[in-house]
């Protein structure tokens, strides 16, 4: 698959303001992928990772294979790549940092979960991340808020990206956005409703879940949150800055290998927020 092929489709696929949108977002890409070269970090082994504001995190289910897949094509949505349907079948989910965040930090917030308080009777309510570090003195928290129910689940970063609750994942990918294509690319974000209007954004959107959407990301709590984007198209593979390991590729020295061969510029660290590999 190739510009082309993506173009073709889109022109193909969307009715005129919308193809317009998706060929800005492709022409955008393309022109990354020809133009940009990463900066060389200056990470030594041992060194604690600092993530700067505005970073883009993901993470691939499918570990290895899905690295080698995102490294060879760029991180594209399924859309145009017949992968799975998501509810954003347009778009790359990324977590999307609103502050700097030491990673250690960061992978403590993610980890822990996402809770809602409410009571029955009233249309009180009131959402927030409890820490990993916070999970053992959860019901503390239960009684100092004072609401008569609560609902607790993971995180949805932890669910995506290496965790300290979960093994599935092992591969998550951090993209550098301190650069103008990164910038231009987030304008498709189709999360944020100043972006791409109500109208705008319908076709890009599952069908089944276009209603609740348009309702939910003017609305945004802890659930449906803040965190992330859905850029429209996908993000080319040379804005991979860092690779993060779960714990058991950090023990895999054949995984380690592979990523460094196949990401010679990248460092890769751990969930103790560490460069592991330079």
């Amino acid at each position: 698959m190739n510009r082309k092929y993506f173009e073709n489709y889109a022109k193909e696929h969307f009715d005129l303001k919308s193809q317009e949108l998706v060929l800005d977002q492709i022409r955008v890409f393309y022109d990354c992928l020809d133009n940009f070269h990463l900066p060389k970090h200056n990470y030594k082994i041992g060194d604690n990772v600092l993530l700067k504001k505005g970073t883009f995190l993901h993470g691939t289910y499918r570990n290895i294979d899905g690295l080698r897949d995102i490294i060879n094509q760029g991180l594209i949505a399924s859309w145009f790549i017949d992968g799975r349907i998501s509810k954003y079948p347009s778009s790359v989910g990324v977590w999307h940092l609103k502050k700097d965040y030491q990673l250690l930090e960061y992978i403590n917030f993610y980890s822990g979960g996402t809770i809602r308080y409410f009571n029955q009777h009233d249309e009180k309510k009131e959402t927030e991340v409890i820490k990993y570090d916070e999970v053992k003195d959860l019901m503390d928290k239960v009684i100092e808020k004072d609401y008569l129910v609560w609902h607790m689940e993971q995180t949805k970063e932890a669910r995506f990206l290496p965790s300290l609750a979960q093994n599935k994942v092992q591969i998550g990918i951090i993209f550098n956005v301190n650069n103008e294509y990164a910038m231009k690319l987030l304008n498709g974000d189709i999360l944020n409703s100043i972006n791409i209007n109500d109208d705008n954004v319908k076709e890009f959107v599952n069908e089944s879940y276009y209603d609740r959407f348009i309702i939910d990301r003017k609305n945004k709590d802890d659930f449906f949150t803040d965190r992330e984007s859905a850029i429209l198209f996908g993000l080319p593979s040379n804005l991979i800055e860092g690779i993060l390991v779960g714990r058991k590729y950090e023990e895999d020295k054949n995984i380690l290998e592979e990523i460094k061969k196949l990401l010679p510029n990248a460092y890769i660290c751990n969930l103790d927020g560490k460069i592991i590999v330079e």
